[in-house]
């Protein structure tokens, strides 16, 4: 009986966690579901004979593999019910992944993934950049993030976000600079300050 309270206890946290989230398929086990721009689901890394085992680097999450000249994104518009939160992204890199260290990739960075309503923002080189806005707006903030290279276990970024308006439809953006390898997104969550983790 005591096993039997404890899993339904595990099962109603878990549960929680996940409906805190307010993004729809935050985890991607629906693949792309929500989600547009570059990123590809496991299914197109599966090997073509059903006998042979995935890449376990490919086999789950959001799978962003860079390009050398363009800066690739992800994004979803969402509902958005707070203004301000906690933004928590869960990744991992491929041991060949390096980012450009050419300055004028990262000279008005809004413009390179063609958000040309945002102010012209220059970027730090090696930065990946997550975008929260308002829907069809430039009102929102910009977070960057500098990964842990050369690391092939899941790293987790968490940050506090603010200053959008509430009750309004909202987009998220997921943007990395040109470069070589790849980036597997295996959570992507924003939840309420009061959230447990």
């Amino acid at each position: 009986m005591k096993n039997l309270v404890i899993a339904f206890l595990l099962l109603t946290s878990l549960a929680r966690v996940h409906a805190d989230n307010i993004l729809e398929n935050g985890d991607f086990a629906d693949g792309t579901s929500h989600w547009y721009g570059d990123g590809r689901p496991p299914s197109d890394f599966a090997p073509e004979n059903p006998l042979d085992k995935p890449d376990p680097f490919t086999s789950k999450g959001l799978i962003m593999p860079l390009k050398e000249l363009d800066w690739t994104r992800m994004a979803q518009d969402f509902k958005g019910r707070i203004a301000s939160g906690i933004l928590t992204l869960t990744y991992m890199l491929s041991p060949d992944l390096t980012f450009s260290t050419k300055p004028e990739d990262y000279v008005n960075m809004p413009a390179h993934i063609h958000y040309g309503g945002w102010k012209s923002v220059n970027t730090p080189p090696g930065a990946w950049v997550v975008f929260i806005a308002d829907f069809g707006s430039a009102h929102g903030s910009y977070y960057t993030i500098r990964p842990n290279l050369g690391s092939t276990g899941a790293q987790t970024y968490k940050l506090p976000f603010s200053k959008l308006t509430p009750l309004e439809d909202k987009t998220i953006t997921i943007a990395f600079p040109p470069g070589k390898g790849t980036v597997v997104i295996l959570n992507v969550s924003l939840t309420a300050e009061t959230s447990s983790p």
